[in-house]
């Protein structure tokens, strides 16, 4: 069976292969919103592969859509931390200002809530937007997480598009869409099925060629989208992560007696947590540096921040999580 999920108009001579997503993402959202049919996108990938910012990519295009640019509405449709999510959707659904924007998008935060926890909340989030999405007003759902399985089974069967973002050395994000749809062949046990994107390009010649998309190329978020987001988004988890420190401390210093109570805490908790270490520093080369918030977050003095930088990459390469030539 020949599926299409799109038709577009398209000539490779004079236009790049990012026009083409862009005319695809253009049936595959805004007709849909268009349409009055809100829209569920799972995003998943490794960490590191660029969901997050294949997702700000994807939020860029669907905004231009509608004439509205994402470095004005950044902070209203991307929810970082799961504490932030009913005052945003709040203002999403009731506020005139944002009538417009027809985008929430959720980013994963397994790594500073517990997975239960993670997992009630995407389900409850989910089934949340869901509603108001019907009777009130249409989104685009982005949901970005690790894994499907964080997701419960009821609400997989109301995905519209399964998604992977991959970012190859030296090469654009490619990002992968898999259309979901209902096996009810066998009523006593349907089953929730995926398969490739497929539809027409019409040539400029008025011929219609079927094509199936193994990715779409995906330009970068603009340099000003990245710097906010990622500034954003470690401040947002940042604040979490510092109380749960700050009880972790609370908790060691019964404990251990020595003036470095803190500072060893600190090393314990990120050494055992490295997922958090892109929050607090970025690798530069072979090199690894925290960055200028992390003093301020846990109010440290000049010399408890490099006290603190010196154990934690020593640690660091006991573990086998640096190489020895990071200092």
């Amino acid at each position: 069976m020949a599926y299409c999920d799109f038709v577009v108009k398209y000539d490779p001579k004079t236009e790049a292969p990012e026009d083409l997503t862009k005319k695809i993402l253009y049936t595959l959202f805004y007709k849909r919103i268009a349409n009055k049919k809100p829209t569920i996108c799972f995003i998943g990938g490794d960490s590191g592969e660029g969901k997050s910012w294949g997702c700000l990519t994807l939020q860029e295009t669907l905004l231009s859509f509608w004439g509205l640019k994402l470095k004005d509405y950044l902070n209203s449709i991307n929810v970082y931390t799961p504490l932030q999510y009913p005052t945003k959707f709040r203002k999403l659904i009731n506020d005139k200002k944002l009538k417009k924007v027809h985008i929430i998008a959720m980013h994963e935060a397994r790594d500073i809530v517990r997975a239960k926890k993670w997992y009630s909340f995407l389900n409850q989030a989910i089934g949340d937007i869901n509603a108001q999405s019907r009777s009130v007003k249409r989104m685009v759902i982005f949901i970005i997480s690790q894994f499907i399985r964080d997701i419960s089974t009821d609400i997989r069967y109301t995905l519209n598009y399964y998604c992977k973002v991959s970012r190859p050395l030296g090469k654009k994000p490619r990002l992968y869409i898999n259309i979901m749809w209902k096996d009810d062949r066998d009523l006593e046990k349907p089953k929730l099925r995926k398969r490739k994107l497929s539809g027409y390009i019409i040539t400029p010649d008025g011929r219609y060629r079927r094509i199936v998309p193994q990715y779409l190329v995906l330009n970068k978020p603009s340099k000003e989208v990245i710097t906010e987001f990622e500034k954003r988004d470690r401040e947002s988890k940042s604040k979490i992560i510092e109380k749960k420190m700050d009880k972790l401390i609370k908790e060691m210093s019964q404990d251990l007696e020595d003036s470095n109570n803190k500072i060893n805490a600190m090393v314990e908790h990120y050494s055992k947590n490295t997922h958090n270490l892109t929050l607090i520093g970025k690798r530069r080369g072979k090199k690894w540096y925290l960055n200028k918030e992390f003093k301020k977050l846990h109010d440290l003095t000049d010399g408890e921040t490099k006290e603190f930088q010196e154990k934690l990459i020593k640690k660091l390469k006991e573990e086998g999580v640096l190489d020895n030539e990071s200092k």
